[in-house]
């Protein structure tokens, strides 16, 4: 590991920062309301996943931007007057009590974070001023990045590609198994955010109890998955925990076995005396027998227990503190300063999607899919490829039936990281309509990417996103209804490949496609 490419740490934002940053979003009316609905879920996942990786300053971040866009923004859209969409906020504002309790269950670990982060500060360091206008500018965005004020090691992606996906290959099948062990307890996941946040809370306090306790805890948790009521979980797994901490499990010290074997050696002496009493000065040491016992056990003795006890000192010393996390910095940054983590796609994605676009693609019709993964270590990776029902026409594709996709994605704890479609008979480029489109994916994600394919031209393809400013903003306020319309502004959207871009292609990650259509 590079000495020169890991950053260190900031100290980890406050509440009141948290719920600053929080805020800081802009709610507009012109973006359909099935997409800011998608918005608060996906938000909900993230602070899961923000939670598995011990990431709770994220977590509290999105957890309570989630209760901002639900409790004060959904019911206001125009489209909230629909039977269907007023529904659908009902739905979310029911749960909003759960939100509440995670908030609050993640504020003692977001303050031990920053007692944790003063603690290991030998003393206060004077940063000198930065003569690079980019790297001043990358450490202005990054103080405002709670992801990077925490206690980790933070790494770039772009010098440790392979280190990122082989843990995130771990990490991923370390979720699958949590998730195939719940799938039982719960009879909708939709209802509650307790499958959200059950396996990282207790995988959080388990880091903070002792190996004996871990038991203890695990019983607890199963029986509070059998219980219905949330409020009643809570309230027996606190007083479970309580419980637990004031029993001390007995322990045995090393020495123990040592002592007792010293104890059955003054059993021979006093027989020598007896048997051969032509023998007695030998009597004497039997006055201190724990140093002179028979002839055997004393070399045996010394031998293992002396040159045993140096050796577990410098074994402890190098011990990595509990709390220290690997994690890799934001890919780039967004024109208005917000992180954007590095996405991992793999590289046989576009092929493999040609190939099922391939009959689209002779019959000049476009196609499109969806782009799904997972974040680990504050990195996101592509693992799934969706293909939704969906319209498609010679200049445009649409996609229908988007609920069956957002279920299955929620089943299979995936996020939605963008799109990718097919132009059979235009050149490498973003549409007005692919803009329009594109700004649905991104304002639930920032980092998401759409990629046009154009099989028969050169470049044969592209990975973008909006700008913001300007490209995000403009979009989401244009009032033009035509299909195809100029706009008034240059500079709405930008190729996203590493170098220049936060997206990476690795030909070791895997990933499946998933074909959701019924016709």
């Amino acid at each position: 590991m590079n000495a020169s490419s890991a950053m260190r740490p900031g100290k980890p934002p406050s509440i009141p920062e948290l719920v600053a940053q929080a805020e800081n979003f802009a709610f507009n009316v012109n973006i359909p309301l099935r997409h800011w609905i998608r918005t608060a879920e996906t938000l909900c996942q993230e602070a899961a996943f923000a939670m598995s990786d011990s990431d709770y300053g994220r977590a509290y971040m999105m957890l309570y931007r989630h209760s901002v866009l639900v409790l004060n923004h959904l019911a206001t859209h125009p489209e909230y007057k629909d039977p269907l969409g007023r529904k659908s906020v009902k739905a979310l504002q029911a749960r909003i009590g759960d939100v509440i309790q995670e908030l609050e269950m993640l504020k003692p670990a977001i303050e031990g974070s920053r007692l944790e982060w003063e603690r290991m500060q030998p003393k206060k360091r004077q940063q000198p001023a930065s003569t690079d206008g980019a790297a001043s500018s990358y450490a202005g965005f990054a103080a405002q990045d709670p992801t990077l004020q925490r206690q980790t090691t933070i790494l770039d992606a772009a010098e440790h590609q392979e280190l990122a996906v082989d843990l995130a290959q771990e990490e991923l099948d370390r979720r699958t198994r949590v998730r195939r062990s719940k799938q039982d307890s719960y009879s909708s996941r939709t209802t509650s955010l307790k499958p959200y946040f059950d396996s990282w809370r207790n995988n959080y306090l388990n880091k903070t109890e002792d190996g004996d306790l871990q038991q203890q805890m695990a019983a607890v948790r199963n029986n509070l998955d059998r219980s219905s009521e949330a409020q009643q979980d809570t309230d027996q797994y606190d007083q479970n925990r309580s419980d637990t901490r004031q029993y001390h499990y007995p322990s045995v010290s090393k020495s123990r076995p040592i002592d007792l074997q010293r104890e059955q050696q003054p059993a021979p002496p006093p027989k020598f005396p007896v048997l051969v009493p032509e023998r007695p000065p030998k009597e004497a040491p039997q006055t201190w027998h724990a140093s002179a016992a028979p002839p055997l056990p004393p070399p045996n003795y010394n031998q293992s227990s002396g040159p045993e006890l140096p050796p577990k000192a410098p074994l402890s010393a190098p011990v990595v503190p509990k709390k220290e996390r690997l994690t890799f910095k934001p890919g780039a940054y967004l024109e208005n300063g917000d992180p954007i983590r590095s996405m991992f796609i793999p590289s046989k994605l576009r092929k493999t999607f040609l190939e099922i676009a391939a009959k689209n693609t002779a019959a000049g019709l476009e196609m499109c899919g969806v782009l799904c993964g997972s974040p680990v270590n504050n990195a996101l990776f592509v693992r799934c490829l969706i293909i939704p029902d969906q319209k498609c026409t010679s200049d445009t594709v649409e996609t229908v039936n988007e609920a069956t996709m957002a279920e299955y994605c929620m089943n299979e704890d995936l996020l939605v990281l963008g799109w990718i479609h097919t132009h059979p008979t235009q050149t490498c480029f973003m549409s007005s309509r692919d803009l329009h489109t594109h700004a649905g994916y991104q304002i639930m994600m920032p980092e998401s990417v759409a990629i046009v394919c154009a099989p028969k031209f050169n470049p044969s393809y592209g990975i973008f996103r909006l700008t913001h400013p300007p490209g995000l903003s403009h979009i989401l306020d244009c009032k033009q209804t035509s299909t195809f319309h100029p706009h008034s502004i240059d500079n709405l959207y930008r190729e996203t490949e590493h170098p220049s871009g936060h997206v990476y292609e690795s030909d070791k990650l895997p990933f499946y496609v998933q074909d959701l259509r019924t016709q």
